[in-house]
């Protein structure tokens, strides 16, 4: 009894590979050929033409990037009004460092209030300081 439903299993699955197999679509037959169309008459070769000179391509101006604006914050090492330069002395928990930045024209009038030992906040774009603010 056992072998029989073993041998019908598979004998309905058998069938089922089969059944979805002779289920597909059969090619559809090709179109007979079509009888020769006559050929148009031939024109007269026209005369050429001189080539006109390949125009230059536009160039589009990109706008430039916006500039990168950072803030920076440490201590005033030294400050040079005369030739607009500050130092700031930036502490860190691995290192120091000391970094020398221009003083925008904008930004020289805010130097009077600042003097050596003062803890600051900069914007600074490039090298250049763009505003500066005292913490205390």
């Amino acid at each position: 009894m056992r072998k029989l439903i073993i041998v019908l299993v598979g004998l309905i699955f058998a069938l089922a590979l089969t059944g979805v197999g002779l289920a597909q679509e059969k090619a559809k037959p090709a179109k007979p050929a079509e009888a020769a169309k006559p050929a148009a008459p031939v024109k007269p070769a026209e005369p050429a033409k001189p080539a006109e000179p390949a125009k230059p391509a536009e160039v589009k101006k990109e706008a430039p990037p916006k500039p990168v604006v950072f803030r920076m914050g440490g201590t005033v090492a030294a400050i040079d009004a005369a030739g607009l330069k500050i130092t700031l002395k930036q502490d860190s928990v691995k290192k120091q460092r000391k970094l020398m930045l221009s003083v925008s024209k904008k930004v020289a009038k805010d130097l009077a209030g600042i003097s050596v030992g003062d803890v600051v906040n900069v914007m600074v774009t490039g090298k250049t300081v763009t505003s500066i603010i005292k913490v205390y």
